[in-house]
């Protein structure tokens, strides 16, 4: 006969698997993108909201299956990144609620767990669509109904829920037109199942592959210390470059253009954007010393981060959990603050808020042209984030709290942050948070020209809504696969012009992808085109086709912004 219950380490332990397992699988779950551009990032967001859940079990108070259970939900909402992990954060919170009050978990428990985390991850989108995640967790919670009707013990009962959730994956492009298209499955979904493989692996005490099938061993809780010792080491990738560095400089006329040419001798992946008093820079590199020993120079370093691409240790060592499968060994001699504490800290920060003004803006943008567009035309604070890169609910809450503003608008303008932005709410009740929900940075810029920081928030809405619809957005990027896409045949690496979100232009030279793009968006009502370009394109290039675009409608106003933006050569705007 089999196990018939888990207990607090059994599932300490198992997220953390699943957490492992997912993260060792991100690139594959980012790949399955619908559209071939390279701006995939549903495993790296699925992946950083697990590794804030992990990280939230270790500051349990209690240490009951149901206390880490709430960490866990807890941890998920405050790194939730993107659509995908907003969605996993109410899964697991749903969770958390069906298995309120449990010391240990059997068949039943589990299968009211999923139960309600289904429910909870429905409701929380407003529009669900099946054949993605939603539907691999709902098939997930019918087959542990299932497996409790038929009496399964514990091990048998997660083995059939991942066996089913996987055919369910399977099928999603049978329920999604777009993913059977594009020839992939559900992203999501196949996140979820990767996090649930990992768990299985966990319960069953089998092994966990990471990179390149090294193994690293998942103990059974009787063996949990030496078996963290016995973890084999993880092979060395092939990387030219060893150590991802992170870091913010603060000083005054910062020379952004200047320090990203001048850090590319250091490395690759460079990306340095910001605005003259703040830079974030981002570089792979073999000597993140020399780095920061250049950088260092042109002002204070603040919130530095160097990883090991090769070993993963900064993700890997907290989601590994040593002492009984509970705390990891990085925190066990270190005082952690109590949920209470944090929640006392952040009201008396409520508290010393000024209120100078009805309302105020947070707006989502990353580029340094495009955060000086929006800074300019009243937003208070720029969150750096966009495709590939989603703010978290709690960097947008830490946002929201610096507006000095009864009322404070957040603006997404991206499609795969506004439910993020929608729960930022549950983190600052004290404030009034409305969302205007841009999926563009056009719509962004659109419902700024209409804010007034001394009317009340539900006129600023009003107006800003009524402004976004009139506002036609269009991105110039390029295939990072072959695919086939609304009737189009992609080759990698060519152009692809995306109108309001549907391809509808592709090509082998970036200006003329772009032109085709703009003579589907302009109609009879149209007064203005906006190019604002990207980080890879000379202003050359970016006026050259402003030109063409003025002499093809000489009866329209054309201009051009440095949008220094990532992953789009162009983000154009009609309206």
């Amino acid at each position: 006969m089999g196990r018939s219950l888990l207990d607090a380490e059994d599932f300490a332990r198992a997220i953390a698997a699943g957490t492992e397992w997912l993260g060792a699988n991100k690139e594959l779950v980012n790949a399955l993108n619908v559209f071939p551009v390279p701006d995939g990032d549903t495993g790296t967001n699925m992946h950083l909201t697990l590794l804030a859940a992990v990280r939230e079990i270790s500051k349990a108070q209690g240490k009951t299956l149901s206390d880490l259970a709430e960490a866990v939900a807890l941890g998920s909402l405050m790194g939730a990144r993107g659509n995908s992990g907003v969605i996993l954060s109410q899964l697991l919170r749903g969770f958390a609620k069906g298995v309120e009050g449990k010391t240990t978990l059997d068949v039943a428990g589990l299968a009211r767990g999923l139960q309600v985390a289904a429910s909870m991850a429905y409701k929380a989108v407003m529009k669900p669509v099946e054949g993605t995640m939603l539907t691999v967790a709902r098939q997930a919670a019918r087959s542990a109904a299932e497996c409790r009707r038929d009496n399964l013990d514990i091990v048998s009962a997660v083995e059939k829920i991942l066996r089913d959730a996987q055919d369910t994956l399977e099928k999603t492009p049978e329920m999604l037109p777009t993913l059977k298209e594009a020839g992939v499955v559900d992203a999501g979904g196949q996140g979820l199942v990767f996090f649930w493989e990992g768990l299985v692996k966990s319960i069953l005490g089998e092994t966990v592959f990471t990179r390149r099938d090294t193994l690293v061993v998942v103990p059974q809780k009787a063996d949990a210390a030496p078996a963290a010792k016995r973890v084999k080491e993880i092979a060395e990738p092939d990387l030219e470059f060893r150590y991802c560095t992170e870091f913010l400089v603060k000083g005054k006329n910062l020379p952004l253009d200047m320090l990203r040419q001048a850090l590319a001798r250091f490395g690759d992946c460079v990306l340095v954007v910001g605005t003259s008093d703040v830079a974030k820079v981002h570089i792979h590199t073999n000597h993140p010393g020399q780095v920061l020993e250049h950088c260092i120079r042109m002002g204070e370093l603040h919130e530095m981060k160097i990883d090991n691409m090769a070993y993963q240790h900064n993700e890997f060592e907290e989601a590994r959990f040593r002492r009984n499968g509970v705390a990891s060994a990085d925190y066990d001699d270190e005082e952690q603050d109590s949920p209470e504490k944090a929640g006392s800290e952040e009201a008396a920060n409520t508290k010393e808020r000024k209120i100078e003004k009805p309302v105020g803006v947070v707006a989502v943008a990353i580029g340094e042209g495009l955060s000086a567009i929006l800074k300019s035309l009243g937003a208070d604070v720029i969150v750096e984030g966009g495709q590939t890169m989603n703010p978290s609910i709690e960097e947008l809450r830490d946002a929201v709290y610096e507006v000095s503003a009864k009322s404070v608008i957040i603006l997404p303008n991206n499609g795969n942050v506004i439910l993020t932005a929608n729960k930022v709410k549950e983190l600052a009740p004290d404030i009034d948070t409305v969302v205007v929900p841009t999926k563009t940075i056009p719509q962004g810029v659109a419902a700024l020209v209409t804010y007034n920081p001394q009317a009340d928030a539900e006129s600023n809405r009003e107006s800003m809504q009524g402004m976004i619809s009139q506002v036609s957005t269009g991105e110039v990027t390029y295939a990072v696969r072959a695919s086939c896409v609304n009737g189009f045949t992609i080759d990698e690496k060519d152009f692809i012009g995306i109108k309001d979100g549907e391809l509808c232009s592709t090509g082998k030279e970036r200006n003329e992808v772009a032109m085709n793009l703009v003579s589907q968006m302009v109609d009879p009502d149209t007064s203005l085109i906006t190019i604002y370009h990207g980080e890879d394109v000379h202003s050359e290039d970016a006026n050259g086709l402003a030109e063409r675009l003025a002499d093809i409608y000489p009866y329209l106003e054309v201009e051009v912004h440095y949008g220094g933006q990532p992953v789009y050569y162009y983000i154009i705007s009609t309206e």
